[in-house]
């Protein structure tokens, strides 16, 4: 099994990307905590739960602020208690403006903007030392297109948010390369179950035929590619993953 031995990390919110992430890791033989904000989206991992062995590879903890520096720190502290290490972190972390551009409140900024982007660094910031101590790390965030190029109608904060996640992953992979710990992100365009597809217009669908959303194994495969040693000599890079639709 590819990941047999490894601790993933997967932190999930609004979207269903994270869960299939997680599945995909413990399918692959690694340790994993999850830490999730929408219980609803647990049937995903259903398959899991009926392992045997669940219990003792599989930690579920429920997030109810990812803007909360605290909280993600004491997931963190579960983690480690639990599993001891961590070698992979991957966050898929997004939410909806409730509030048009024109008009949004200063509130409703601060509400996407912290939980899309400081929601990622909280989530890491905890694990980063033990990857250091083994010398070792595997890092992904899970961005939108919207947050590579210009898409009519989305907000500017929703945009903004998730290009923070491209420079998190440069800077991380700039800075943490001395310990061998590289980190990357995936630009996702809209996928199949209603996630980083509200505020994006239609145009941003993906342009081959029959597959205008993405799949969420689609996003589970390409982490898998960037957590493991086939990308051992990439890092700080974006990987679209969008149906071609960021070429156009």
């Amino acid at each position: 099994m590819r990941f047999q031995g490894r601790t993933a990390v997967v932190a999930c919110g609004g979207s269903g990307a994270g869960i299939a992430c997680a599945k995909r890791f413990y399918e692959e033989g690694a340790n994993v905590a999850l830490y999730y904000s929408e219980p609803e989206r647990l049937a995903g991992l259903a398959d899991c739960f009926s392992h045997s062995d669940a219990e003792q590879h599989l930690l579920l903890i429920p997030v109810s602020d990812f803007r909360s520096r605290e909280e993600l720190s004491q997931a963190a502290e579960q983690v480690l208690s639990h599993f001891k290490a961590v070698d992979i972190a991957v966050t898929a972390i997004t939410t909806d403006p409730q509030e048009p551009a024109s008009t949004m409140s200063e509130e409703e900024y601060q509400r996407v903007l912290h939980t899309i982007a400081s929601g990622a660094l909280w989530s890491l910031q905890p694990l980063m030392e033990s990857m250091i101590e083994r010398n070792y790390g595997r890092i992904v965030l899970i961005s939108s297109l919207a947050g590579r190029t210009n898409l009519p109608g989305v907000p500017p904060v929703y945009a903004a948010a998730h290009a923070a996640l491209g420079g998190m992953a440069r800077n991380i992979g700039c800075t943490m390369g001395v310990h061998r710990i590289i980190a990357n992100a995936v630009a996702v365009g809209p996928l199949e179950d209603g996630s980083y597809s509200a505020c994006l217009p239609d145009t941003a669908r993906g342009l081959l035929p029959g597959r205008a959303l993405g799949r969420l194994e689609d996003v589970a495969g390409a982490v898998e590619y960037l957590t493991s040693e086939l990308a051992s000599w990439t890092t700080g890079e974006t990987l679209d993953l969008n149906g071609g639709q960021f070429m156009v």
